[in-house]
């Protein structure tokens, strides 16, 4: 008995050592745990362990806003404290208004802050009648303009509407069906000229309008034969002799304006003179104040007849081995001759930035509408000549200086001409076609051409 006694007397001691061990220790403490950030945006607070603290239960999340410990019951609350910025931003501004009214009533409860009570509307049901009146002026209907500062900071969050989707580069087809691997096959304009490509269907690549041999631009720039690039200016309202061969002759027409700083005029080529065989063709650009691309502003006249062609992508006039095609519904045309050569000439203004960048000074009155052109010869003698046809010559050394940013040529005397159409510059050698053809001139005046409703197809009739 004596013995059980004692086992239970230790039994009650140990027990009671226990109870107070476990009172005096915080809970947590014998087995502490850590706990870090599991969010990898907070960097500086992202797998940094942290200690629970002893007053914790069992364990502990981290707070990665502030970096520090909280105990499991207490994490449900952090997540709350970064949701609601987002939201509580634009409400304050709205909710404000109404809090503070509220507030003032409770230290206002005698009867002289009442008058102060109207502005709020539980108070305004409860007085008479003339109270109510004089709510109408009260600053209420004042606090929805007071709330306007409010969508400002809600359109602050509108940037994507800055970006605005950049212009689409030109997509062009190959239209020879000559080249069927290549015929109708999509291609983008390059970089350097997004808007102003074609397509080459022998090499079937895009390329620029005005980067390639026989091109002649803007304020002309040639590229001759030989590849190289240069610039003739010649002089505002005068011809100048382009290609002079034996059954070839090319004049282009000079338009242009003064430049008082420059000591030159800046010139375009206006319109061309071809004389081929028994046969003169003028190609020109139409004067105009304004320009809309949808107005065609080519005029072409072949053995002075003036020539009219539906204003329909494809439509075609031709009189023997002569055909002049519509590569577009206006102002862009290719003119070819059987075996001798093809032209293709398009009508473009000078635009307003042309204008800055280059100091043209164009003014509302007269955009300066001119031609680009690109030449292509298939039987010019090694005789050739001309600003442009010279350069089509074997064994020709350009004389332009290279290495310079505007490589010119010079020559105006020995190029210039009287006429469009006349072959009197000092390098003319046209001969033209040996043959009678009187009768053919006597039946071309009366050739006339139309298309059908739909402007495709175009037929010719004496």
């Amino acid at each position: 008995m004596a013995q059980s006694m004692v086992c239970h007397v230790m039994l009650v001691v140990i027990f009671i050592l226990v109870a107070l061990a476990e009172a005096q220790t915080p809970p947590g403490i014998n087995n502490p745990s850590h706990a870090t950030c599991k969010d990898p945006s907070y960097k500086e607070c992202h797998n940094l362990v942290h200690v629970c603290p002893k007053f914790c239960p069992d364990s502990c999340t981290v707070n990665c806003q502030s970096c520090k410990p909280v105990c499991g019951g207490d994490s449900a609350p952090s997540p709350p404290e970064i949701e609601p910025p987002p939201t509580v931003t634009p409400s304050p501004p709205v909710y404000t208004p109404p809090t503070p009214t509220p507030s003032s009533p409770p230290p206002t409860t005698p009867s002289p802050p009442t008058e102060s009570t109207p502005p709020t509307p539980t108070p305004s049901p409860t007085t008479s009648s003339p109270s109510e009146e004089s709510t109408p002026p009260t600053p209420i209907p004042s606090s929805p303009p007071s709330t306007t500062p409010a969508p400002p900071t809600s359109s602050s969050l509108a940037p994507p509407t800055w970006s605005t989707p950049p212009s689409k580069p030109k997509k062009v087809k190959c239209k020879n069906q000559n080249y069927p691997t290549c015929y109708a096959s999509e291609h983008v304009c390059p970089a350097s000229c997004p808007g102003q490509c074609e397509v080459d269907c022998v090499s079937c690549k895009p390329v620029c309008n005005c980067d390639m041999p026989g091109a002649v631009c803007q304020d002309p720039r040639f590229i001759g034969g030989d590849g190289i690039t240069f610039y003739f200016h010649g002089k505002k309202d005068q011809d100048f002799c382009l290609v002079a061969d034996d059954n070839l002759h090319i004049n282009g027409h000079f338009i242009g304006k003064r430049n008082k700083n420059m000591g030159r005029d800046f010139t375009w080529v206006q319109s061309i003179g071809i004389l081929f065989d028994n046969h003169k063709v003028q190609i020109s650009a139409q004067k105009t104040s304004s320009w809309d691309d949808t107005i065609d502003r080519i005029y072409i006249t072949f053995d002075g007849e003036n020539i009219f062609i539906p204003k329909s992508e494809g439509a075609k006039w031709q009189s023997f081995t002569t055909s002049i095609t519509r590569i577009h519904d206006t102002n862009h045309i290719v003119v070819e001759v059987e075996n001798l050569f093809r032209i293709t000439a398009k009508v473009v203004p000078i635009t307003k930035e042309e204008s800055r960048i280059h100091n043209y000074d164009i003014t509302s009155d007269d955009c300066f509408a001119h031609l680009d052109l690109k030449f292509k010869f298939f039987s010019l003698s090694n005789e050739v000549d001309g600003v442009l046809g010279q350069t089509y010559r074997n064994g020709y050394v350009s004389k332009v200086k290279m290495g310079v940013l505007m490589p010119v040529m010079g020559g105006d005397s020995k190029f210039v001409s009287t006429d469009s159409l006349a072959t009197d510059c000092s390098v003319a050698k046209f001969k033209g076609s040996q043959e009678d053809s009187s009768s053919l001139n006597l039946q071309l005046p009366s050739l006339r051409c139309q298309s059908g409703l739909e402007g495709r197809g175009v037929v010719c009739k004496r």
